[in-house]
């Protein structure tokens, strides 16, 4: 009845609106789904929306990837989905009246569908309830704006700034001037992000010209948290759209510049609020030290959930406050997992492995689930690294998408939180994409060897 009503209450407060965008998210954070008209929508929060299994198992390109046996070897079926009314809200970038609802899929026994993102983030929410715990959540997005036209070598290039008329290509972190140079664009995704509830904070220039990153606000709601970054980046492309620019999150879309992050912060709170990190020293908390010490023990083996494609390894270089090593440490950028300065009230993680083009769902249950390994094992980390780490020899990250992948598969811990058909799907998925990327000739092996050999 809940959600009768307050769709009830939607379409009154809401005349205009014509049509709805039911949305998805598969396994590498792109929206899919259905457009549907008004008088169908009443219907389908009733009796949920019939959608192909095989939509969760799309490579980056759209193809059906037929090793994770969820398309042609079963039939292609359908599962069925219902829509989350909690995220319901009006597009006001269409042309044609519209709004937005998420949704997760379910099996005919109305079970959640494992492999779909959206469910794992509320498993693993389950797992710190249980516990009498809730984790804090905050996501930070890093992002490029590029310029529509392409360089003299068909290569992106930053965009024009609106105010000076010129193309900046110096890099200015923090600089308030790339903040002036491109208020229309910042102020019109702020707007676009009160319509539609998402708790926008800090805008920053990033390291790189035309580079930026938002914050999202602090919640209790790690799915909604999620949601709220799915709903942000297709704000940002809209919106980047709108002022003649293109907008991308890929993890590295420079040789020469710095990638993009996806940072997630998190804290336990207890069923009264308060921070169960923030008692004692940093160093001393063994809610805290468990919980680091789990991120740790399972930062290689996560690589691949948090580093999904080809191109996010390009962003594993040193010297560009990218973590390519497994350690951590207090207010120190250079490590992978970061206690922030603060007060103790504040005292939280930030897990900094993941890059830009990483499923928001799929890296904050990655972080969930082995901040719980750390818990219930009562792992202990190592004592916290100062200075620059670039310079220590600690553990390194996998450097290429294969070997993660190898990794991933072989994990018991993530086998056991995600289950083994979320695994072999995900594994599936982006061994298909490695493979076709690998058997493309590109550019620079003309460069090298055309002519040469």
């Amino acid at each position: 009845m809940e959600s009768t009503s307050f769709l009830a209450d939607f379409l009154t407060n809401h005349p205009e609106v014509e049509v709805f965008d039911l949305v998805l998210s598969d396994l590498n954070g792109m929206a899919r789904g259905k457009r549907v008209k008004r008088d169908a929508l009443r219907n389908i929060v009733k009796k949920g929306m019939h959608i192909p299994f095989s939509v969760l198992a799309l490579d980056a390109s759209g193809e059906t990837v037929e090793a994770s046996e969820l398309g042609l070897e079963i039939g292609e079926p359908d599962r069925i989905c219902y829509p989350d009314l909690k995220t319901l809200v009006v597009c006001p970038w269409q042309n044609q009246p519209t709004a937005q609802v998420l949704f997760s899929m379910y099996d005919d026994q109305k079970h959640p569908v494992m492999i779909e993102p959206r469910n794992q983030v509320r498993q693993a929410v389950a797992l710190f309830t249980e516990r009498g715990m809730t984790p804090v959540v905050a996501v930070e997005l890093e992002f490029y704006l590029v310029d529509k036209m392409r360089d003299e070598s068909g290569g992106i290039q930053p965009p024009i700034s609106p105010k000076t008329g010129k193309r900046e290509d110096s890099t200015q972190c923090h600089s308030m001037t790339n903040l002036d140079d491109f208020s229309g664009f910042l102020l019109d995704v702020d707007t676009y992000c009160q319509q539609q509830g998402v708790p926008a904070d800090t805008a920053v220039s990033e390291y790189a010209p035309g580079q930026f990153e938002i914050n999202l606000r602090h919640g209790s709601d790690p799915l909604l948290a999620c949601d709220h970054a799915m709903m942000l980046k297709r704000i940002i492309h809209q919106v980047a759209e709108e002022h003649g620019m293109q907008a991308t999150f890929m993890a590295k879309p420079y040789d020469d510049r710095a990638g993009s992050g996806l940072h997630i912060h998190a804290s336990l709170v207890d069923e009264q609020g308060n921070n169960l990190f923030a008692e004692g020293e940093a160093e001393d908390n063994k809610l805290l030290l468990h919980s680091v010490a789990g991120l740790l023990g399972t930062m290689q083996e996560s690589t691949a959930l948090l580093c999904p494609n080809i191109n996010s390894y390009r962003r594993l270089q040193p010297n560009l406050y990218v973590p390519m090593f497994v350690n951590w440490g207090i207010d120190n950028r250079t490590v992978a997992v970061r206690i922030p300065a603060g007060g103790p009230a504040s005292r939280r993680i930030e897990h900094r492995v993941a890059g830009a083009d990483a499923n928001p769902y799929i890296a904050m249950t990655t972080v969930l689930y082995a901040m719980m390994e750390g818990i219930d094992r009562k792992l202990m980390p190592p004592k916290p690294q100062e200075g620059n780490t670039f310079e220590v020899d600690n553990p390194c990250l996998p450097m290429r998408l294969t070997d993660a992948l190898t990794m991933l598969r072989g994990s018991k811990v993530f086998n056991q939180y995600f289950g083994e058909d979320f695994v072999k799907v995900y594994a599936a998925c982006k061994e298909h994409e490695l493979q076709k990327f690998e058997q493309t000739v590109t550019p620079k092996e003309y460069e090298f060897y055309l002519t040469t050999l």
